[in-house]
């Protein structure tokens, strides 16, 4: 086994594109599941959420990563709150594993990281010459098709590629929202999650008599009583 070390994509003067790429993946966060797509040109890559249940287009979380910006811009949503979040692109350290296995007929490669609470295994391809994945995911010398956290909770599987993409691959237009950096997310995270408990309890919402709880499902452990176990009972 050997460590990756990440590169900032920023000095990685030799990774050239020829085409897009599209790869479509089923996702599944603690059983919650949607069907995603990742959109890949030479400098930016655009992740999609497409379950059942979102919202209207315009109202759905984005991921945008700017490769030469080392950067990932993305919309998250707590409640009824959104958040514009910047966030650091190939956060993660992977080591690489012997394990091998096909997806989609692409001879894939692991590697294991550790990301914001949870273990990942990861499996990619040499053979498409990208350094993304799905969500946050990316870094490695070829592209994510599939990854499943130790636990069970999250999982990325990549169910068709189109190689030949012809579609233009179109920003986000961030320069529209002002952007916080992650850690003051992280902060604003907590905060919201906590007055929202303390609104329910004060406003009599719930008698004496009665237990509510609030567990909240996404890949990152940020606040670890809300997210794990059986979550916050009030």
């Amino acid at each position: 086994m050997k460590t990756l070390v990440l590169i900032p994509c920023l000095i990685l003067t030799n990774l050239v594109f020829s085409q897009n790429i599209l790869v479509e993946y089923d996702v599944n966060v603690n059983g919650q599941q949607s069907k995603d797509k990742l959109m890949i040109n030479d400098s930016i890559s655009v992740y999609n959420n497409n379950s059942d249940n979102a919202p209207l287009l315009e109202e759905k979380s984005f991921l945008l990563k700017k490769y030469f910006e080392n950067s990932i811009y993305l919309r998250e949503g707590i409640f009824n709150q959104l958040f514009y979040v910047r966030d650091t692109l190939n956060n993660m350290k992977w080591e690489l594993t012997n394990e091998t296995k096909l997806v989609l007929n692409e001879k894939c490669y692991s590697a294991k990281t550790q990301f914001r609470g949870r273990s990942y295994l990861a499996y990619y391809s040499t053979s498409l010459a990208y350094y993304d994945g799905p969500w946050k995911f990316g870094g490695l010398p070829g592209l994510i098709l599939e990854v499943k956290s130790e636990d069970n909770a999250v999982q990325f599987s990549a169910t068709k590629i189109i190689k030949n993409f012809v579609e233009k691959v179109e920003p986000v237009r961030i320069d529209n929202y002002k952007f916080m950096e992650w850690n003051e997310y992280a902060n604003k995270f907590i905060a919201t999650i906590d007055k929202y408990v303390k609104l329910v309890r004060s406003n009599g919402s719930i008698d004496n008599s009665s237990k509510a709880k609030i567990k909240i499902d996404a890949p990152e452990i940020i606040y670890p009583k809300a997210q794990q176990g059986e979550g916050i009972s009030f």
